[in-house]
């Protein structure tokens, strides 16, 4: 009698399953550590090149308005002829799409369509306690350089409205390596002072606009640094530009 060798099918065995499994499993674990740590790097990244690219705007906005840099919030004419008060970035975005109106501006939907270098991508809709909207996009000017010219006479510092208004001529800007510009934060202007810097510290959107603790900062004369909140006071860059008594 011949007896015949069983055959091995073609299916997997249990080991050799429970091994799939394993590995389908390790790879699943790691796709869930290292997956957002990447998205997370690739905005960071997104951020920093539209910070690049948002300082060029601002400088051919002063070269078409008598080398004067935007007001953070003034009243601008339209041309329908209202006088509507009008963020410095909506000025830089007038600039990008002269044939879209300010109302288009303010809109989520024309965001979302035209998807602007304007926008941070690592401020989220939700954050708390401010979160993006067309009108806070994640950006923001530096306020503390109208007020040190301001400081400087020497005069009464005039109201925080008045200040917001004023175009600083690029003329007074006597140091630009040094004047920090645009920064990340979660209102369309920023100070970074001691009292700020310890604030924003704290709050959960800084965790998620930094990256290793720091922040991408934009310099006047194009230059990008990463910095701590607290390099930053530390360097005395709030107080840039400078009263003479402080120089």
């Amino acid at each position: 009698m011949i007896f015949q060798k069983p055959t091995r099918t073609s299916g997997f065995t249990l080991v050799e399953l429970l091994v799939v499994i394993v590995i389908i499993g390790s790879l699943a674990a790691l796709s869930f550590t290292v997956g957002p740590k990447m998205m997370a790097k690739a905005r960071a990244t997104e951020s920093m090149q539209n910070i690049r690219q948002i300082g060029p705007v601002i400088m051919n906005y002063a070269s078409d308005n008598a080398m004067q840099l935007p007001a953070i919030l003034a009243q601008a004419v339209q041309e329908d002829g209202t006088t509507p008060m009008v963020q410095w970035h909506e000025e830089c975005l007038e600039t990008l799409y002269p044939n879209d109106k300010l109302s288009d501006f303010r809109t989520a939907d024309w965001w979302n369509k035209n998807k602007p270098f304007m926008r941070n991508p690592m401020f989220k809709q939700g954050a708390t306690p401010r979160g993006w909207t067309p009108q806070n996009p994640g950006y923001a000017f530096n306020e503390m350089i109208v007020e040190n010219l301001a400081l400087a006479t020497g005069a009464a510092l005039p109201s925080h409205d008045v200040l917001l208004a004023r175009r600083v001529p690029m003329a007074s800007i006597t140091e630009p390596n040094r004047t920090p510009l645009i920064a990340p934060y979660d209102n369309y202007y920023y100070r970074f002072d001691e009292a700020e810097t310890g604030a924003f510290l704290k709050s959960n959107n800084f965790k998620k606009l930094s990256v290793e603790g720091k922040i991408p900062v934009l310099f006047i004369d194009g230059h990008l640094e990463s910095l701590k909140p607290e390099e930053y006071v530390e360097r005395r860059l709030h107080r840039i530009p400078s009263p003479e008594s402080d120089q």
